[in-house]
């Protein structure tokens, strides 16, 4: 494959995070509940520890996934030098360019975006097929050509 065809691909908070950070609530929640009911028993009171950082936890949590940046990632084939990426949000409309985009996970029907900014900022994004399954396939092939 010698190019991608441009694509603009919206991103943002996703779906599957939500419930990796639930699942990772649920677990939690299972572990205090044994902890707590173990420091009980001995009569100590390190549940309430436990309990204050599973809290932390979670709200650290919701505000990671609330603050997840949202917009629009594009691939453009003409670019000089060949390709290039810019990132489009409602900070940004008129877009940012990209040094690179890295490809951190990839489960088929969602990937893990690492962008890094010109101006030195990185970004973590997840893209999903379920927002725009016609360029799903344009917006993999730019991230395979360019990695």
């Amino acid at each position: 494959m010698r190019s991608a065809p441009s694509v603009s691909f919206p991103v943002g908070r996703c779906r599957f995070y939500l419930w990796f950070l639930l699942t990772l609530a649920a677990l939690g929640v299972l572990v205090l509940g044994a902890w707590v009911v173990y420091a009980a028993s001995h009569r100590q009171w390190h549940g309430l520890w436990g309990a204050a950082l599973w809290g932390s936890w979670l709200l650290f949590a919701a505000w990671s996934w609330w603050r997840s940046p949202t917009g629009l990632l594009s691939w453009e084939a003409q670019a000089q030098p060949p390709g290039g990426w810019a990132w489009r949000s409602t900070a940004c409309v008129e877009g940012a360019p990209l040094q690179r985009v890295d490809l951190v996970v990839d489960l088929q029907t969602r990937v893990l975006l690492r962008l890094h900014g010109a101006d030195a900022r990185t970004r973590w994004v997840w893209a999903e097929r379920a927002k725009n399954p016609g360029r799903w396939h344009d917006l993999r092939r730019a991230l395979v050509v360019r990695n």
